[in-house]
């Protein structure tokens, strides 16, 4: 009976760590970490089926022939349950050595997998993939071990499940879900952490205010479903011809913005003009016609421009998009002091 409730124990804080993670990495260090309080076992893995990762947290001392066979088991049993093969080749392992439990006697380096407990992960019906227990020596498990890896199972898919509603929400408060681009919420927490930087290091962070030249008459001529078609196609022309490090955001309606951090006033406007003869060599498909769409671009840019603030950074580039649209469209302009002093 003591031996229960010290399993229960054990079982209730392991719970309460797997909650606490943040993602399928720590879910696994955190269950793994715990496990040797309950179980005598080699590895335990949990294999996700996006992406094809498979994470195993192992006693150290496992020696290449064991962890092999347990990530073909595992693979064994997941293609099983879905129906397909899927080939090992394939699979993304990721391989976390610990000593699990020092009383206990390394693994032999000539050690296969003799046993193992394999369960499904589902959410809402669905298979995402498996967890499985596993060890050198024949017989290792019961079934009481079963039910206390079952329960394990059971707590991972729901914290699972958990993190998975958080990042719904978290992709509907920062992403635009017309064009997929981030919104203006996530650009404007973005350009503050960039602008502050900038400003208090002295290093160069340029702006690129875009619209689509016209685009009041597509909608009118075709309809706000093909209009949608422009505004997602430039996007991703948008998103396809910047760094990693930039931001691309829809600014609202027809317009998009750029933030360049580290990009100087020559450097923002080469990635600007690059951009304006993408969009206008590019084709859109809208019904059964195909439009060549143009936009205009206004450039803003630290220090060069000596902005004293985000908002005159900000309010530079609009100016400059202005004078684009107020010279025919169609091109990139820089702001000019001169003309706004």
């Amino acid at each position: 009976m003591k031996l229960v409730f010290k399993n229960l124990n054990v079982l209730r804080s392991m719970i309460n760590d797997i909650n606490a993670s943040s993602d399928l990495k720590e879910i696994v260090e955190s269950a793994g970490a715990n496990l040797s309080a309950l179980f005598d076992f080699s590895s335990f893995g949990m294999f996700w089926k996006d992406g094809h990762l498979l994470h195993l947290y192992q006693e150290e001392s496992c020696p290449p022939s064991f962890t092999q066979g347990v990530v073909k088991q595992i693979i064994k049993v997941y293609s099983a349950l879905m129906g397909e093969t899927l080939d090992v080749e394939r699979v993304n392992l990721h391989v976390e050595k610990k000593m699990l439990n020092p009383d206990q006697m390394r693994v032999d380096p000539m050690a296969t997998l003799k046993s193992h407990l394999t369960l499904p992960i589902a959410l809402e019906g669905e298979i995402l993939g498996c967890i499985s227990i596993n060890s050198d020596q024949p017989n290792a498990f019961d079934a009481q071990d079963l039910q206390f890896f079952s329960v394990i199972g059971y707590q991972m898919t729901a914290t699972i499940e958990h993190l998975q509603r958080l990042s719904s929400v978290k992709n509907l408060a920062i992403y635009d879900t017309l064009t997929g681009l981030y919104n203006r919420r996530y650009f404007d927490e973005k350009f503050g952490t960039e602008a502050q930087q900038a400003f208090v290091n002295k290093t160069s962070l340029s702006l690129v205010l875009i619209d689509i030249d016209h685009f009041k008459k597509v909608n009118d001529t075709f309809g706000h479903p093909e209009g949608d078609k422009i505004l997602r196609g430039v996007a991703t022309l948008l998103k396809n011809s910047v760094r990693k490090k930039d931001t691309v955001a829809r600014y609202g309606g027809e317009e998009f913005i750029l933030i360049l951090p580290e990009a100087n006033l020559e450097g923002a406007s080469m990635i600007a003009e690059r951009i304006r003869k993408l969009v206008e060599n590019t084709s859109f498909d809208i019904g059964n016609a195909h439009l060549n769409a143009t936009i205009s671009l206004g450039i803003s840019s630290f220090p060069s421009h000596r902005a004293r603030s985000k908002e005159e950074l900000l309010k530079m580039a609009d100016l400059a998009l202005y004078r684009a649209k107020g010279e025919g469209r169609n091109r990139v302009s820089l702001y000019d002091p001169a003309q706004n002093p």
